[in-house]
């Protein structure tokens, strides 16, 4: 049986998730982090400065699961935006539901993590 790892504080959080080889953060703040996939969609982490760490996991768990491969695309994708990244749209779109599958991951890794 795994042994239930216990994640105290946001570092911890931060470093358990870049750890997770699903995803790796980014970039913090005092109210958001900003998680990254393997193929560089990234999904920020809204929480409110007084939250414990449970909320927190709790909160990011709940906010990963919300990722949606169909909108990120419908929010990003041009014929700009093909020319510039060298995408095609079926490209572009298995990138995007790839990135998803490892939000959906992390969020379900994560919920080993509270009770």
């Amino acid at each position: 049986m795994e042994q239930k790892i216990e994640i105290k504080n946001l570092q911890q959080l931060f470093d358990w998730i870049d750890s997770s080889k699903t995803c790796y953060v980014t970039e913090t703040d005092e109210d958001y982090f900003v998680i990254e996939a393997p193929n560089n969609a990234t999904w920020q982490i809204q929480f409110e400065k007084e939250d414990d760490i449970d909320d927190i996991i709790y909160k990011t768990k709940e906010q990963l699961e919300e990722f949606d491969a169909d909108e990120r695309f419908t929010d990003f994708w041009s014929k700009e935006f093909a020319e510039h990244n060298h995408f095609s749209p079926s490209q572009f779109i298995k990138m995007l539901q790839e990135d998803e599958a490892s939000f959906k991951e992390l969020a379900y890794k994560l919920k080993t993590l509270t009770n």
